[in-house]
């Protein structure tokens, strides 16, 4: 089982109880990953949401023709892949490892379940969540508007 300190000191679980966090806990994996390996690309079904232990993340967009840049990069409490909890369940984004990691990988569907069965719980998580976007879509501006700039 993953360890509650872990989710509670995550970005997306800060605030939860003990009971959800164990709800949690019960269902992610721990992953340790190498630079270089991709994560996710966009446009993939969004299957889970990573919360980062250790290391750093890129996420990265598509330009078109083959072309990706960065737009974020997480670091230990910092989650990513949030698309699992928001339809169409499709990744906005790719992640990418770029230094040694360890990951905590929560499946969507479970995580979707327990939001379903627990309404100030998904509540507390869609907050938490709405943050997360807002802070990357607004990365996601400053990078494509120095892109623009060059």
């Amino acid at each position: 089982m993953i360890s509650m300190d872990a989710l509670r000191n995550s970005e997306l679980f800060e605030g939860l109880g003990d009971d959800e966090l164990a709800i949690i806990a019960r269902m992610a994996r721990e992953e340790t990953l190498e630079p270089g390996v991709r994560i996710f690309a966009e446009g993939e079904a969004a299957e889970s949401l990573y919360i980062v232990e250790r290391g750093r993340i890129a996420v990265l967009i598509d330009l078109g023709h083959g072309r990706q840049t960065v737009v974020d990069t997480v670091g230990p409490g910092a989650s990513f892949g949030w698309s699992t909890l928001v339809p169409p369940y499709v990744y906005t984004a790719s992640a990418m490892c770029s230094e040694p990691a360890k990951v905590l990988v929560v499946p969507g569907d479970g995580l979707r379940e327990l939001c379903q069965q627990h309404c100030r719980t998904a509540y507390a998580i869609m907050e938490r969540l709405a943050m997360v976007i807002s802070t990357r879509l607004k990365d996601t501006r400053l990078e494509l508007m120095s892109l623009v700039q060059g």
